[in-house]
């Protein structure tokens, strides 16, 4: 967990994160880009302790080499501390590209199934969400 962070502290990581990893897709074969202004919060299995949940999606004008893409993030990842990365398949046979971060986080970015768009999901550190704060809301 990171006491450092708030709701809005671990959003903005975690978007920051999903900004990081579109920026590995050739822009030449994006057509447009939408990250999700808001997401849901989910437990870090202690109480009273969540993280944000975030996507950003980019529909793709043309076909990109996903597998190239997921290698370089795996590669750049790999050895920037404190991150750990590795390559997953879905199970659709597309590959998908994981990167772990500290305080629990986690993003992906893979090939959509109908191989339209790119998928970034996030998983932001670890918080403490005060008691005056809503699990249950958007934010």
């Amino acid at each position: 967990m990171d006491e450092t962070l708030d709701v809005h502290g671990a959003k903005a990581v975690a978007q920051s994160m999903e900004n990081e990893l579109a920026d590995y897709v050739p822009a030449s074969g994006v057509s447009s880009v939408e990250q999700l202004d808001k997401g849901v919060l989910i437990t870090c299995g202690l109480d009273g302790v969540f993280q944000w949940t975030g996507h950003k999606y980019l529909t793709l004008s043309r076909p990109v080499d996903v597998r190239q893409t997921v290698d370089e993030i795996e590669q750049r990842f790999a050895n920037r501390s404190p991150f750990a990365s590795r390559v997953e398949m879905t199970q659709d046979g597309v590959p998908r590209a994981r990167v772990i971060g500290p305080a629990g986080s986690s993003y992906s970015l893979t090939l959509s199934v109908d191989r339209s768009r790119i998928e970034i999901f996030s998983f932001s550190p670890c918080f403490r969400l005060p008691d005056d704060m809503s699990p249950f809301a958007e934010y």
